[in-house]
């Protein structure tokens, strides 16, 4: 086997693992977030319809999505999440993946983020790593989304713009 055979093999199990974790935090966030609302017996929103493909989460009681062309196994509602039309403490939770990095601009995230948390008791996010060559690759990821103990980070891609946003 060639260098450059070595390298693309061990660049492929980087992300393979890469993959792997991010598709077991998915799991986890929406399983902690379907527990919770069960346990408050408030539906459960979730953000971004989930597609027809391999690792896609389950669908909520409610399910929102801006766009009206999805090819989802979800029926869902057309929304948009800077302004979902649920009023306030609504839903017990919401669990939102892969979405907020497809936003363009710290503001829209931040909007997002403070409207999710209106309508709903805890809020489960998850996004790609910033290590992830995928994800760094992908051209409609606008921003990284880091979930911390008491908010987020967020941060512009391709600049050094940064907020941090406590909830």
């Amino acid at each position: 086997m060639t260098l450059i055979a070595y390298l693309i093999v061990g660049f492929l199990a980087k992300e393979g693992v890469q993959w792997a974790s991010e598709r077991d935090e998915r799991r986890l966030a929406f399983t902690q977030a379907r527990e919770y609302s069960n346990y408050v017996s408030k539906p459960l929103l979730v953000v971004g319809a989930p597609k027809r493909v391999v690792g896609s989460h389950p669908c909520g009681d409610v399910t929102i999505d801006i766009d009206p062309n999805i090819d989802s196994v979800c029926p869902y509602e057309v929304a948009d999440i800077r302004a979902i039309p649920y009023p306030s403490n609504y839903f017990g939770a919401a669990y939102c993946s892969h979405v907020l990095e497809h936003l363009n601009t710290i503001d829209d995230a931040v909007q997002a983020l403070r409207e999710m948390h209106r309508v709903a008791d805890k809020v489960f996010v998850v996004g790609p790593h910033k290590t992830s060559m995928f994800a760094q690759l992908h051209p409609e990821h606008k921003l990284w989304i880091l979930p911390t103990g008491d908010g987020y980070v967020i941060e512009q891609r391709g600049n050094a713009d940064k907020v941090e946003l406590v909830i």
